[in-house]
């Protein structure tokens, strides 16, 4: 990241908007099929280009999340559920968009490095240096236990995996020197083998021998983004990614997020520039206070107290385990911690701060689903929010929106009202300036 960024950067969070109750917002998914059919996709991807936008985001998690012991509920109100590989419809997207970047999760604690840097470096390829990848610590039961766990895993020997596993993926990526291929006509001659290297790992979680059987990919490697609230989760952040995600209220918890993540940087040798942040919330565009209220209203319509507890127990990773939906929040935590339950330890850290004594499960689940969204308001409302956050946390990245009222209505109406005001503040780029999504990240 330049150390003087002047425009704000923009990715979409597309993971669930076909889940959570989003598709019955009258309007979503209209004319299309429910999920699985690209057309949506498709048409996303051409909005947000013209948009400027520098991606589109995939979370995944290859798990049906259970509470108090059954995956009915969650099956039934479609909680996160169901879930495709997104590494599919990436590719699908890149095919109608020629600048806008994609974002899709690998997860290093049951993925193996090679896979991935396979996989990745041949996505890059295939987008055409459009790719990054949201390289994650696991952290829900039920994923565990399809990839052969009993139960999560330590969280320290999560860690380890990751970091060892990072490694592994550098060692990869430069295993093909970028001048490596030559593909003579005449001679025949592939490759200079001299600038092919085996990397012969040997670890305590992996043995691999290498080289990297991909041609360097368009980026060199494809840009890496982390999220990560703990300790652990911000230290991995700084050692390895490019750009991290993150969630924090309020324009004074943005800047204490970023305070935390220049330290870390500086403790492992990097430049905190060279680490952006984007900060993750849903957004509604409304013409004023009237369509605000009609839209909270329509919002609370759809989630029910039921959907609201299975969503908060999948959240912080507490499937299986019982929660009672009018027990206060505080309490809850503290049995969890109690029972030495392994769950998101990071969203359970944010839900203290975020809540009273007095807090209850549902009226907190309420309040993050429903009221939670923190850039609503007019277009220069959402301008002026973003404005202010971006520069109160370092100037150094940008948002990651999620839609909420209407897809892909939400989305064309961000595009077309906000992207502009944007634009005249001087906030937002005009044109993209590069070719692949890392040279559109570096650019001013």
């Amino acid at each position: 990241m330049s150390s003087e960024q002047k425009h704000i950067r923009l990715i979409c969070d597309l993971s669930l908007i076909h889940s959570n109750a989003k598709w019955r917002y009258p309007g979503s998914w209209s004319g299309y099929a429910k999920y699985g059919d690209p057309a949506l996709y498709l048409d996303i991807a051409r909005i947000l280009e013209r948009g400027l936008f520098d991606g589109g985001f995939f979370a995944d998690v290859a798990g049906t999340p259970m509470v108090n012991g059954s995956m009915k509920d969650t099956v039934e109100l479609g909680v996160a559920w169901p879930r495709h590989d997104p590494i599919p419809m990436v590719a699908a997207m890149s095919t109608v968009t020629e600048r806008l970047g994609f974002v899709t999760t690998m997860s290093m604690t049951y993925n193996h490095p090679f896979h991935t840097a396979r996989m990745m470096a041949s996505l890059d390829h295939v987008t055409r240096g459009r790719v990054a990848f949201n390289a994650v610590v696991s952290g829900f039961p039920q994923e565990g236990q399809n990839y052969g766990y009993d139960s999560i895993p330590d969280h320290e020997w999560r860690y380890e995996r990751a970091d060892e596993f990072q490694q592994v993926l550098s060692k990869l990526f430069d295993s093909v020197e970028p001048d490596a291929m030559v593909w003579d006509q005449e001679t025949g001659i592939v490759a200079d083998a001299s600038k092919v290297h085996r990397i012969d790992h040997e670890g305590e979680h992996f043995k691999v021998m290498g080289p990297l059987p991909v041609a360097p990919s368009p980026q060199g490697r494809p840009m890496q983004v982390m999220a990560g609230q703990s300790d652990s989760g911000m230290r991995l952040a700084a050692t390895y990614a490019d750009l991290q995600f993150a969630g924090a209220n309020g324009h004074d918890g943005k800047a204490k997020h970023r305070a935390r993540l220049d330290e870390k940087c500086r403790e492992v040798g990097r430049d905190p520039r060279d680490v952006g942040i984007v900060w993750a919330g849903s957004f509604d565009v409304v013409s004023g206070p009237a369509e605000e209220k009609e839209i909270r209203e329509k919002l609370r319509e759809q989630y029910s107290d039921r959907l609201l507890h299975v969503f908060l127990s999948q959240w912080w990773g507490l499937d299986g385990y019982p929660i009672d939906p009018d027990a206060y929040v505080h309490d809850v935590i503290a049995e969890v911690r109690g029972a030495g339950v392994a769950p998101n330890w990071g969203y359970l850290d944010m839900a203290m701060t975020n809540s009273t004594p007095t807090t209850t499960i549902r009226e907190y689940a309420r309040e993050w689903l429903v009221y939670g969204a923190e850039y609503i308001g007019t277009p220069e409302q959402i301008a002026d929010y973003m404005e202010e956050a971006f520069h109160a946390s370092g100037a150094n990245g940008g948002f990651m929106i999620a839609p909420r009222s209407g897809v892909p209505a939400g989305i064309e109406r961000f595009v077309d009202e906000v992207i502009p005001v944007l634009q005249r503040r001087g906030l937002f780029r005009t044109e993209y300036t590069g070719k692949t999504m890392r040279e559109n990240f570096k650019g001013a």
